[in-house]
């Protein structure tokens, strides 16, 4: 299985025959934009789209890949509804709620409902005080992707499994125990996100943590977030998980419990 993180909450992952997306954004401003990451029209083939909920920052780039690659897109009902808005067809729109087991050629996924990142005061004030007229310059893109129901989705192939979330409320009870080989966790939304992501991990108990969501990737709205205390975090509350930092638009490769970066990449 390799996957590349594409910024923000995207991943591209391929698994078998199959090339699935999960939350790509990749309509990043001149101030955000990454070499290595490829622009949307690039995106020729996926068989799939996962999306956790419906801000712009994990929905924004979907029709456009959907409609171009005829790929099926799973996310919650709401989400959906921005997404047939903007053009793509009942065809290839699945809903998803409450818990379900979807079967695929070469995975199976269990589907978990979580919740959106309370984001505190002091980060809620911090945001606006540097971001503030981009915010109100951006209001009609931010009304027209309401967040609507959240959910994370715990993928099993034969060889691998992997938890991705794109948001960071949850239920304990939800999560507990899942063990994956890969957590994909965002470090985004609150103030003391390291905390809560190494929480998230400790009850996932996986073999390795990644951690996404934390590069600037709507300046000046947002900021980059340092991943060093999440690592501290993580070694302190669930030792036996490794964690492992992605560069934007490297791919990875996971294979017999160890995670490493794909052939040809650096």
């Amino acid at each position: 299985m390799e996957l590349t993180w594409l910024g923000t909450a995207g991943f591209k992952i391929e698994i078998g025959s199959t090339v699935l997306y999960l939350d790509p954004f990749l309509s990043r401003s001149k101030r955000a934009s990454d070499p290595a990451l490829p622009r949307v029209e690039e995106i020729v083939r996926a068989d799939c789209i996962f999306c956790t909920h419906g801000h712009f920052d994990h929905l924004y780039d979907v029709p456009a890949i959907a409609k171009r690659t005829g790929a099926r897109v799973f996310a919650p009902s709401r989400a959906c509804e921005t997404l047939r808005d903007a053009g793509v067809p009942d065809g290839q729109l699945r809903p998803v709620q409450g818990v379900e087991t979807i079967g695929l050629p070469d995975f199976r996924v269990r589907t978990i409902p979580l919740s959106h990142t309370r984001f505190d005061t002091p980060l809620a004030l911090r945001t606006l005080a540097r971001g503030g007229w981009r915010m109100l310059l951006d209001a009609g893109r931010l009304l027209r992707f309401p967040p609507g129901e959240v959910m994370g989705y715990l993928f099993t192939a034969k060889d691998c499994s992997w938890c991705f979330m794109g948001s960071a409320g949850y239920e304990a009870s939800r999560i507990r125990g899942l063990k994956p080989d890969l957590a994909l966790v965002p470090l985004q939304g609150h103030s003391d996100i390291a905390r809560i992501a190494a929480e998230i991990v400790a009850l996932l108990a996986p073999r390795w943590a990644i951690p996404h969501h934390h590069d600037d990737f709507y300046p000046p709205v947002s900021q980059a977030i340092d991943p060093a205390p999440f690592i501290a975090e993580v070694q302190r509350r669930c030792p036996t998980a490794r964690v492992w930092v992605p560069q934007m638009g490297q791919a990875l490769r996971y294979e017999r419990g160890e995670l490493s970066a794909a052939p040809g990449q650096p």
